[in-house]
């Protein structure tokens, strides 16, 4: 059997990606010498992660979620938007709001430092552990709120798809996304890889780490019942060819 080779955890180029579909009887991306089907796109309910996407169970402090949680019920939301593909260039991002995105920034007020803080200890430790990569920038991180019937479509983190040239094109300088989770006293909500036959049911106190391009396309299943908090972050790694003339300007440098 001809043995593989892994794609790139990371993509360090910014040229136009193909689509990325592995068939059933395509050799796994991963380069484990399985088909794609027994391995990182398998459909077995129990398995490992899939090559890319990490995530650590109670990782962040009960306590620290729970104050967290209890500061953002008293908070009122504002509505998320999404990146205008149209009308943003690299070094000017346009965004608007779009019925495909259906949930809320809660403002940090006086957990603004202190969240900062806490959010870039953990991506520096594990963009290290992971990704073998330090950080030249991290985007603060935002707290999101889902209430029932809250959701985010399908969609890559860095990425939109060119349907002129059928390819993907990177239109943030975003290599890394994580998530971190602070409730899990809801249903739905599931964080799901379609393309990879991968979901996450959240819980309180996970961080998931995925890299930001089309590969790990993912979507923010409806809440049925409840609400849902996560704290969102993007990073950008060190050696990888940026596409803007400068960091954004939420930029944090670790």
């Amino acid at each position: 059997m001809t043995t593989e080779v892994k794609a790139p955890l990371l993509i360090e180029s910014n040229e136009p990606m193909d689509d990325f579909l592995p068939g059933p009887k395509d050799y796994c991306y991963c380069g484990n010498e399985k088909l794609f089907i027994e391995c990182c796109g398998s459909t077995q309910a129990e398995r490992p992660p899939p090559y890319g996407l990490f995530m650590f169970e109670n990782y962040v402090d009960p306590d620290t979620v729970k104050e967290l949680v209890a500061f953002a019920d008293t908070c009122e939301g504002q509505r998320l938007m999404v990146i205008d593909e149209k009308n943003s260039t690299p070094d000017n991002i346009v965004k608007t709001e779009d019925k495909r995105r259906v949930t809320e920034r809660v403002p940090l007020g006086e957990w603004r430092q202190r969240m900062n803080k806490m959010v870039t200890n953990i991506y520096v430790k594990l963009a290290k552990r992971c990704f073998e990569r330090e950080l030249d920038w991290l985007e603060a991180p935002d707290l999101m709120r889902y209430y029932e019937g809250g959701f985010y479509v399908r969609h890559a983190d860095s990425q939109n798809f060119d349907a002129n040239i059928h390819k993907w094109n990177k239109v943030i300088d975003r290599d890394i996304s994580m998530l971190i989770y602070l409730n899990d006293e809801f249903e739905g909500g599931e964080l799901s890889f379609y393309r990879l036959n991968y979901q996450i049911k959240p819980q309180a106190g996970a961080v998931v780490l995925f890299p930001s391009d089309h590969r790990f396309l993912h979507q923010a299943e409806k809440v049925t019942k409840g609400k849902r908090y996560a704290i969102v972050s993007w990073a950008s790694a060190k050696g990888i060819e940026k596409i803007a003339q400068k960091p954004p300007q939420c930029a944090i440098y670790p």
